[in-house]
């Protein structure tokens, strides 16, 4: 009972459902790989429960067998094996493998198939396709904004909601910042109206995604399904069972003011600013000011043994105005917008403050992000004060 497959290409595979695969555990189980040798080929698969990899490979088999392998020292000895030599894979007794390269042999114990979970049964009926280089941009002008807090059930994850016939939303939020983003998408066939798909698998999926050009996707009772059918691949998540809040309450309908800056400049002068400011706002992230007024934005931070004070011009003719804010929520956006300029559009300094791309002057739609302010007196309160 054996296989035989390139270095190279059992290699890739194996890279394609590591991510899965639970490194510290205590079921030692779940840090193992199933390989299934079978008279079609060779299937693996990886699991932590929750999220679920299974991929072919066309190996050159004889005879079948199941068994559980340790996927850390598996993936590493054949990631030092030529990509173009030829291996043999041999199962032993008692759950053993033996792996032949044309210059030397491994053996690794593994564990029975029996004790590795079974994978979920899904459909592919209600599967869509969408490109994947679409896709990934729209995961990664959301997923920042994904809670961290594990105890936020309802806000761990990114919410894919169907909006009209051919209009896919992707929505994150921690309570104090929220993006979504719009595309759309023919055939769109959602089995359910929205998803709430947990961070891992979305990041996982991200990953995966620069593998293919097209990729299908969609739900299947209560998992969300993502198929890469040119690389013989299904990724599988399980749900996230909590309701997702009614973000659109949040969303400013208008704003007194608005401010067009150059997203470039903004970034760059955020992140030498920051540099005096403390790395100590409650969540993570630092705090800077942004004061409005008279044709340019002064940004300033403020430490004990320093301050950094940077202007830029904007397009701006409303009333002087100062507001706080955490500096890497900026930041975030700042890496994902994608345009040469954002458009800023706040009210006042509790009031949610919303950014969104712009170009030549035109507000791009598509894509908003939410901001809440914090208190401007936070400096004091987070160890923050000028000296």
């Amino acid at each position: 009972m054996m296989f035989k497959i390139k270095g190279g290409d059992f290699s890739r595979k194996l890279g394609m459902i590591q991510g899965v695969v639970e490194k510290r555990t205590t079921m030692p189980i779940l840090s193992h790989v199933l390989m299934s040798s079978t008279d079609k080929g060779l299937f693996l698969e990886a699991t932590d429960l929750e999220n679920t990899a299974k991929v072919f490979c066309d190996a050159q088999t004889e005879g079948e067998f199941k068994m559980a392998v340790p996927a850390g020292i598996l993936s590493d000895l054949v990631r030092e094996i030529k990509e173009e030599e030829e291996i043999s894979v041999t199962a032993t007794e008692n759950n053993w493998i033996e792996v032949v390269t044309s210059s030397g042999s491994f053996k690794i114990a593994g564990l029975a198939a029996d004790d590795f979970p079974r994978i979920p049964e899904v459909s592919s009926e209600n599967l869509f396709q969408v490109s994947s280089e679409r896709l990934e941009e729209m995961i990664s002008k959301t997923v920042f904004s994904v809670s961290d807090d594990e105890m936020r059930r309802s806000l761990s994850g990114v919410f894919f909601e169907k909006r009209g016939e051919q209009t896919l939303r992707l929505v994150a939020t921690d309570g104090h910042r929220l993006s979504f983003v719009d595309e759309k998408i023919e055939n769109l066939n959602l089995a359910k109206d929205n998803i709430l798909v947990p961070k891992k698998a979305v990041m996982e999926i991200r990953r995966l995604l620069r593998l293919s050009k097209e990729v299908r996707i969609g739900s299947s009772g209560n998992f969300f399904v993502f198929e890469l059918k040119d690389e013989n691949l299904v990724f599988i998540s399980r749900v996230i069972d909590a309701e997702f809040p009614d973000y659109m309450q949040v969303v400013p309908v208008s704003t007194k003011n608005t401010v067009t800056v150059d997203a470039s400049k903004l970034l760059v002068a955020l992140r030498r600013v920051s540099l005096f400011s403390a790395d100590n706002v409650r969540g993570g992230g630092r705090f800077v000011e942004m004061a409005f007024g008279g044709g340019s934005l002064l940004l300033g931070a403020y430490l004990n043994t320093g301050e950094g004070k940077e202007s830029i011009p904007v397009e701006y003719s409303g009333d002087e105005v100062k507001l706080g804010f955490n500096f890497t929520y900026f930041q975030d956006v700042l890496d994902a917008v994608g345009s040469p300029e954002v458009i800023i559009g706040f009210s006042g300094h509790k009031n949610p403050v919303y950014v969104v791309p712009c170009s030549e002057g035109e507000k791009q739609d598509g894509y908003v992000n939410v901001i809440m302010p914090m208190e401007l007196d936070a400096r004091a309160a987070e160890g923050q004060a000028r000296g």
